[in-house]
């Protein structure tokens, strides 16, 4: 197996840092009938956990201050990304980021593997605000604010 260079390790670990961050918000997640509570809570810690799994895993093979340098690297991106969500609903912001996550995929800069983390944490994700994809107006505007982040990040020297 290759290297990854620098780049290609902080490219794979942003979209898991930016979903972590959200999932992390409170009251992201709020479960439609009451009594899933408890089932809702159990999906999510399962998916913040392949989250946090997916989010470290590019770094696994570095020690030290190289990794440390790398994932403050993700943090500086990913906080500069999550100020700029404001006062948007985490449905809305979900729905940019999975826009984010389709274009990336769709252009195999970032590959979902079978079993692999980050691709259970999408599996799980998916049914929680797939209702979001409904309302036109959302959706549109998510794929345009999709579209800025990826500018955003090339502007960052990423996903070119």
């Amino acid at each position: 197996m290759p290297t990854l260079t620098d780049r290609q390790r902080v490219e794979l670990a942003i979209p898991a840092y930016l979903l972590f961050a959200l999932s992390s918000a409170p009251d992201a997640f709020v479960p439609a009938d009451p009594d899933l509570a408890a089932r809702a809570e159990a999906d999510i810690a399962a998916m913040r956990a392949d989250i946090q799994a997916a989010l470290l895993e590019p770094f696994g093979d570095l020690t030290g201050k190289k990794q440390h340098a790398l994932l403050r690297r993700v943090e500086r991106i990913g906080k500069g990304v999550i100020t700029g969500w404001g006062n948007r609903s985490a449905l809305s912001v979900m729905l940019t980021l999975w826009y984010f996550l389709k274009d990336l995929t769709d252009r195999e800069v970032l590959i979902l593997w079978q079993g692999s983390a980050m691709e259970r944490a999408t599996s799980r994700l998916l049914p929680m605000f797939a209702h979001g994809f409904e309302e036109e107006k959302r959706d549109t505007a998510a794929q345009e604010q999709a579209r800025q982040l990826l500018a955003r990040l090339q502007v960052e020297g990423l996903y070119d």
